[in-house]
């Protein structure tokens, strides 16, 4: 099972409809669509969101290859999903920095 045919049962799991996501998760119900359907890919601002809203889902589960499993899941390992959204965001705010001091220099051709 793919990750957005997942991430499609785990909201249909929890009785919600695409505009219900998309409002909680802060993403136009289109958007949403194009992500349960496989025809976007996910970024990170949406799994921080997920993640932060949803703390029950398993992004290791969630975004594991069925015969990659054993890779992602080891029963040894401990993920900490803090660490992960800890990472993300401070990738994101890295970004975001960069935008604004490219934004501010002028460039000459």
């Amino acid at each position: 099972m793919m990750y957005h045919e997942k991430l499609s049962k785990f909201f249909k799991d929890k009785g919600l409809k695409q505009k219900e996501v998309g409002q909680i998760l802060g993403f136009s119900p289109a958007m949403i669509g194009r992500y349960l359907h496989g025809t976007a890919n996910i970024g990170s601002e949406f799994i921080i969101s997920l993640s932060k809203n949803f703390p029950d889902v398993d992004l290791n589960d969630l975004f594991a290859q069925q015969n990659e499993q054993n890779m992602v899941n080891e029963t040894e390992a401990v993920y900490e999903k803090h660490d992960i959204l800890n990472d993300l965001e401070d990738i994101e705010d890295r970004i975001h920095t960069i935008r604004l001091r490219l934004a501010e220099k002028k460039f000459e051709e």
